[in-house]
């Protein structure tokens, strides 16, 4: 289940920052940038760094299925709908 208190901020910063570099190489460096902090975004709490580099792929799997059951939502919350602008009436 998706966090129901994720900002557009952060949904941005998942959009932005995380989806780019979900299919790219995995080390601790962008395990603890991108991987842990979108992952802990999604689900709303704390969430635990996999301890060694036997676990970061399967740990990538699982954040990347989270992003990928929700991504309708994410990009909803990241780009609202704008409001509709009024037509002007031609006084004729």
């Amino acid at each position: 289940m998706l966090n129901e208190n994720l900002t557009q901020e952060e949904a941005l910063w998942i959009e932005n920052e995380y989806r780019p570099r979900s299919g790219g190489r995995i080390c601790g460096t962008t395990m603890d940038k991108y991987f842990v902090p979108a992952r802990k975004l999604m689900l709303g709490k704390q969430v635990d760094r996999p301890g060694c580099a036997c676990q970061f792929k399967s740990y990538v799997q699982m954040t990347n299925s989270l992003y990928n059951q929700h991504a309708d939502e994410i990009r909803a919350i990241a780009s609202p709908p704008k409001p509709k602008r009024g037509r002007k009436k031609n006084k004729g």
